[in-house]
C-alpha cells in the first residue's frame, strides 16, 4: 500500500513540475544566401567548412536568438583577404531592419576554422 502511495506521489510531483515550465517556442527561421565576390573565393578549399561553421555560429548566437524577428534572411558576401583567408560579410536581406544589431555581422575563416561571428556595434 505504501508503494502505491509513493508511486502516486512521485507521479503527481512529476506532473506538477512539468506543468510549471511552459514550452517556449524560440524557433527562428534563418536563411543564409552565400555569394562569392569572385572565382578565387568560390573555389577556396576551405569554403565549405567555413560556410558550415559560420552557419552554426550565426544560428546559435545570442544576438540572433534574442532577436524579435521571427525570420532573418542574410545575404552573405565573401572574398579572400590578402593572407588567403576568407572574409564573410552578412547583412539582412530586408533593408527595413538594417539598423538592428542582428542584421549586420562579419567573420573571417582561415584553414577551415572560423573566427567568432562579430555583430556590428558589439565591443
Amino acid at each position: 500500500m505504501i508503494r502505491i502511495w509513493l508511486i502516486l506521489a512521485v507521479s503527481v510531483l512529476w506532473l506538477v513540475s512539468c506543468s510549471k515550465h511552459p514550452e517556449v517556442d524560440g524557433f527562428k527561421q534563418i536563411q543564409l544566401h552565400w555569394n562569392a565576390v569572385d572565382e578565387a573565393a568560390e573555389s577556396s578549399e576551405s569554403k565549405d567548412k567555413c560556410v558550415i561553421e559560420i552557419t552554426s555560429k550565426v544560428m546559435s548566437d545570442p544576438v540572433v536568438l534574442k532577436s524579435k524577428l521571427v525570420e532573418i534572411s542574410y545575404e552573405v558576401f565573401y572574398q579572400l583577404d590578402e593572407k588567403g583567408g576568407l572574409v564573410f560579410d552578412g547583412r539582412c536581406g530586408d533593408t527595413r531592419f538594417s539598423d538592428l544589431l542582428e542584421c549586420s555581422w562579419q567573420s573571417t575563416c582561415s584553414g577551415g576554422s572560423a573566427s567568432v561571428v562579430k555583430f556590428h556595434n558589439e565591443r
